[in-house]
């Protein structure tokens, strides 16, 4: 089964990537912003023959945007970890990467149980 939300996150990605805002890349498909924009937040289901165009668009394989193979996963989620991070303060970033290490301390714990 296909996840949507997944799916529209990695297609804002690599719109953002390219340059492309929401309306010029609606512009693009020939859809209206609000659809683009139901489309990136998975509310709306996007059909395989409108991936391949919007892959077509975004110059990258359309395999890229609806596998949730680990290797595509990994770097997709990497890319996005970078792309709100990139910024952030040395405080920031360390308070993450404490909250992380507190998050898979409690995921080892429930793991146990």
């Amino acid at each position: 089964m296909l996840d949507y939300k997944a799916i529209g996150r990695r297609i804002s990605l690599y719109r953002k990537k390219k340059g492309y805002t929401q309306a010029v890349f609606s512009e693009m498909l020939g859809v209206s912003e609000s659809y683009m924009s139901q489309v990136e937040r998975g509310i709306a289901k996007v059909s395989l023959a409108r991936l391949d165009e919007i892959s077509e668009i975004l110059g990258t394989d359309i395999a890229l945007l609806i596998s949730n193979n680990v290797m595509y996963s990994n770097t997709v989620v990497n890319s996005e970890i970078y792309e709100i991070t990139k910024s952030w303060s040395a405080e920031k970033t360390d308070f993450l990467i404490r909250l992380l290490l507190c998050a898979d301390e409690q995921f080892k714990e429930t793991e146990k149980q």
